[in-house]
């Protein structure tokens, strides 16, 4: 029986095996795939404000989407061949790269057929219209109380953008136009702007040897029917000058060092660092001794118990001492360093007997980062010297743009420049405090009536976080300068000027300082279409702008002299 059942498995197995390979023999059989629809065109992405230079433009469809690469140059734009293009993965979006100009519409043109689906069907064929970046400038001033005079230069300044560019200089020694007297004598005329700047505030004085009170350089060129911009390298104290210079005890009493080095004094509580606080760069510690031993050795040092060192590069580990005392004139990193922790002396075979601090007898002034103790951070803080400072820095400066206000004369005013490269002393802090400095100013000569600026601010790049917001600016300046002698080219000016038009394109965009730059008419053909310019002055061997600069400049029918 079990015999007969193996049997009879295995011929069922037989025919099942024989029908199997009959079916599967049989070039009969039709195989259905349910038919797909092609793929439709949705949308273009952005279909407007496409960036100059390289740019992505992306299709999508509504279903996933087949496209060979190598068929990129049947994709125009214009007539012409698009850059490369290919599938976004496994997708339905097509990504385009292309070359954009400013303002300029094009037309998107991808043929039958070259955009499959899935089962090879072709979509078909689309044509779309596409605009690059452009701008629409603001017809009004950020102040809307302007002075009419004012409001006409702007109106000037509009009427011409991006049809003729101004021609600018900026004076030497800030109060001046020689400057502008040498392009004339070389081109027999004057640039239509002149460029001043009250770099010297803190020395003007009636009569003295800089004079801001003394307008008569500035209503003079106004008068000739030229155009003022004034800025400010805002020179400030570099240390507290509002601090005595009477000595403020941090310790007094008697701390004997041991000459096993085994004593210090540690003066790293609050009460200490709310005296240094106080302190400023060029500010003195001076230690006072007694019972001091041949060999003696002082010691000052952070709160990690490492000697000081100051940016001189001098180590205040340890060194050998004599006398009734020595003595530590702080710089911007020692200062720093004591305000947020303290400090502790030590030393060897001598006795403490008095630990003081006192201000520095002579204020130095700066506008520069380096070795200043003048932080941005703090002049926007109430309660600090650098905003005692700021506020009585406002108050003089008022009555100088005042006065220019009563002689009629409208101003492009440009403080507080090139901040994001933190060179400058408006830049050495966070960019929130550079954007409350900047709107404390357009706040304080408002409430003062000051209603002849055009307010310019300066770009450095990438760095919109330091943009103080429209409500603020009027035109967008940026400084360029080449480098190593060699000019910044004509098509690098179009590239600044194009990125700084799509990231403000309510706002003129203006070269507001420069030196070493390709010519200004191969500037203007590449589409750089700046509002003005305005080369630095020279200074020794360093010339910005060469005597045939100026003649190709000046000859330009595009550029607009006084």
């Amino acid at each position: 029986m079990k015999r007969f059942i193996k049997t009879q498995a295995l011929a069922a197995s037989a025919l099942a095996l024989s029908a199997f390979t009959l079916t599967a023999c049989n070039n009969d059989i039709e195989h259905f795939i349910p038919s797909v629809d092609a793929p439709s065109f949705v949308s273009v992405s952005p279909e407007s404000n496409l960036k100059s230079g390289l740019d992505s433009i992306i299709v999508s469809y509504n279903k996933n989407i087949f496209f060979a690469s190598s068929d990129y140059e049947k994709i125009t734009l214009n007539g012409e061949p698009v850059v490369s293009a290919h599938v976004l993965g496994s997708s339905s979006q097509l990504l385009i790269m292309a070359h954009i100009e400013r303002d300029k519409t094009y037309e998107l043109v991808i043929p039958d057929g070259i955009i499959t689906g899935p089962n090879g069907t072709e979509a078909a064929g689309i044509k779309h219209t596409l605009k690059g970046q452009s701008q629409n400038i603001s017809a009004s001033l950020v102040n809307p109380n302007a002075t009419a005079a004012t409001k006409a230069l702007y109106q000037k300044l509009l009427d011409n953008y991006g049809k003729k560019i101004f021609s600018g200089i900026m004076a030497d020694v800030a109060w001046n136009t020689t400057e502008a007297e040498k392009v004339y004598k070389w081109t027999g005329k004057y640039p239509a702007i002149n460029g001043y700047d009250y770099i010297h505030l803190h020395s003007s004085a009636p009569s003295g040897w800089i004079d801001y009170s003394n307008i008569t350089p500035v209503s003079s060129w106004h008068n000739a029917g030229g155009i003022v911009t004034i800025g400010w390298h805002w020179n400030v104290p570099t240390s507290n000058p509002y601090a005595s210079t009477v000595p403020v005890s941090l310790f007094s009493g008697s701390k004997e060092m041991p000459s096993d080095w085994s004593g210090n004094l540690q003066l790293t509580d609050q009460a200490t660092k709310d005296i240094l606080a106080k302190a400023s760069v060029g500010s003195t510690l001076t230690v006072k001794i007694t019972n001091v031993g041949s060999t003696a050795q002082g010691s000052i040092k952070n709160s990690s118990w490492a000697g000081f060192v100051d940016e001189s590069g001098k180590s205040w580990e340890y060194f050998d001492i004599s006398g009734d005392h020595y003595s530590m004139v702080l710089d911007q990193t020692t200062l720093r360093e004591m305000q947020a922790n303290g400090l502790i002396i030590t030393g060897h075979s001598y006795t403490i007997t008095d630990v003081t601090i006192e201000a520095a007898g002579k204020i130095e002034y700066s506008f520069r980062t380096e070795k200043n103790g003048f932080m941005i951070d703090e002049a926007v803080t109430k309660g600090t010297w650098a905003y005692q400072f700021i506020q009585s820095d406002l108050e003089k400066i008022s009555a100088h743009l005042l006065q220019l206000q009563n002689a009629g004369i409208p101003v492009l005013w440009r403080p507080l420049h090139e901040a994001a490269g933190r060179w400058f002393w408006w830049g050495n802090g966070s960019a929130e405090s550079y954007k409350k400095l900047w709107i404390m100013m357009f706040d304080y000569f408002k409430a003062k009536g000051i209603n002849n600026l055009i307010w310019i601010w300066t770009s450095e790049g990438s760095d919109a976080a330091w943009y103080p917001g429209d409500a603020y600016v009027d035109i967008i300046g940026t400084d360029m300068y080449g480098q190593n002698g060699e000019a910044v080219s004509a098509s690098d000016a179009a590239k600044r000027f194009d990125e700084l038009a799509y990231r403000y394109p309510t706002k003129m965009i203006t070269l507001s300082e420069c030196g070493t730059v390709s010519e200004i008419p191969a500037q203007w053909s590449a589409n750089a279409n700046w509002s003005w310019f305005m080369p630095w002055y020279g200074s020794g061997s360093v010339v910005h702008a060469s005597e045939s600069w100026w003649k190709a400049a000046m000859a330009s029918d595009k550029v607009i002299t006084r």
